[in-house]
C-alpha cells in the first residue's frame, strides 16, 4: 500500500497516490486546448473536452437522458432505482455514489482537504472550492435571464428563483406581457398599426379602436 504523506490516506497504486497527491499540492498538469482549463488527471480532461463537443455519449435507457460522463450516468440511473448502495459506517447515511459518501465522511473527520491558494480557506469538496474562488475573481456565470441578476454558484441561483423578489418580477412580466390576447400588430408594409379590440370582438368584426403609433409617412417627408 501507498500512504500520502499528508493525509495518510492509503492507494493500491503509486499512480493512484501521485494522482491523489495534485489535491493538496494543487497540481494540475492537464490542460484543455479549447479554454485553457486545467486538470488534475488526463480523464478529467477527456470528460471535460465533451463540453465543447457537445458529445454526449452515454444515454439512460429508461429515460432517454444523455451525459457525457459515464460517472454522470451511473449516478443518474439510481434515481429511477431509488438505489442508496453507500452507507457511512458512523451515522449510517445512504449515498447515491461513492463520491458523495467520501464528501459526506468528511464532515465527522473534518477533514478539507481543497485549499483556496488566495487566501487559504479550506473546503471539503472541489465544487465548494470552485464556487468560493469565484468571490475573488468576480466571475458569475450562473444569471437569471428575467431579473438580470448573476451568481457565484448554481445553489444561489435557485435560492434567488425561490425568492419573493423574484416571483413578484415574473408575475409582473406576465401582466405586461406586450403581446396579449387583446392586442395584435398588423405590418402594413410602411407603418406599423396595432389594433386594440375590445374582448367581445371578433377579428372578423371592424375593430372598434385603431390606434396608428407611426407617423404618418408623407408628414414625415415634409419634415
Amino acid at each position: 500500500m501507498f500512504k500520502c504523506h499528508i493525509c495518510c490516506k492509503e492507494f493500491s497504486t503509486k499512480g493512484n497516490l501521485k494522482t491523489h497527491v495534485r489535491i493538496h499540492t494543487g497540481e494540475k498538469p492537464y490542460s484543455c486546448d479549447t479554454c485553457g482549463k486545467a486538470f488534475r488527471t488526463s480523464g478529467d480532461l477527456t470528460n471535460h473536452k465533451s463540453i465543447h463537443t457537445g458529445e454526449k455519449p452515454y444515454s439512460c435507457d429508461k429515460c432517454g437522458k444523455a451525459f457525457t460522463q459515464q460517472s454522470h450516468l451511473i449516478h443518474h440511473k439510481s434515481i429511477h432505482t431509488g438505489e442508496r448502495p453507500y452507507s457511512c459506517d458512523t451515522c449510517g447515511k445512504a449515498f447515491r455514489t461513492s463520491g458523495d459518501l467520501t464528501n459526506h465522511k468528511r464532515i465527522h473527520t473534518g477533514e478539507r482537504p481543497y485549499s483556496c491558494d488566495t487566501c487559504g480557506k479550506a473546503f471539503r469538496t472541489s465544487g465548494n472550492l470552485t464556487n468560493h474562488k469565484r468571490i475573488h475573481t468576480g466571475e458569475k456565470p450562473y444569471s437569471c435571464e428575467l431579473c438580470q441578476k448573476s451568481y457565484h454558484s448554481g445553489s444561489g441561483l435557485s435560492k434567488h428563483k425561490k425568492s419573493g423578489e423574484h416571483l413578484k418580477t415574473l408575475e409582473s412580466s406576465k401582466n405586461t406581457d406586450p403581446f396579449s390576447a387583446s392586442t395584435i400588430f398588423v405590418d402594413c408594409g410602411e407603418a406599423d398599426v396595432k389594433l386594440e379590440i375590445k374582448e367581445e370582438e371578433t377579428l372578423d368584426e371592424d375593430p372598434l379602436f385603431i390606434n396608428m403609433e407611426a407617423e404618418d409617412l408623407e408628414e414625415g417627408k415634409e419634415e
